[in-house]
């Protein structure tokens, strides 16, 4: 009984896997490049300064992130105090945590390299 249950759990998590929807799917789906870009300045802060943004201006990093996704946010940069960011209360909080850490991978690399730098998917 114990394998079966084990045997279960297995294929669930290896099924929830295959099913989660990558952070490039979730960001096209949502139309996030139209204000966002990975580097460079738009009407929207970069990627690639989002996770560092949150983590050195407010002291949170994730959570922040994951809030301004799912909630919205007006204001919260400075230099982009023209726009606002719409609510995407719909994405799942697998969704949400798949956009944070592929945003916090994106600062992470740096400015010179991203993972999704050659890609034409947008």
């Amino acid at each position: 009984m114990r394998r079966v249950i084990l045997v279960l759990m297995f294929i669930g998590l290896v099924s929830s896997s295959l099913l989660a929807k990558s952070a490039e799917k979730i960001l096209k789906e949502n139309n996030c490049m139209k204000c966002h870009n990975i580097r460079g300045m738009k009407s929207a802060p970069p990627f690639s300064m989002i996770y560092n943004m949150n983590k050195g201006w407010f002291g949170l990093g994730e959570s922040s992130i994951k809030d301004s996704i799912k909630n919205g946010s007006k204001d919260k940069y400075p230099m982009f105090s023209n726009y606002s960011m719409p609510a995407y209360k719909h994405l799942s909080d697998t969704e949400l945590d798949t956009l944070v850490n592929w945003i916090k991978s994106q600062s992470q690399m740096g400015m010179r390299h991203n993972k999704m730098h050659h890609n034409k998917w947008w």
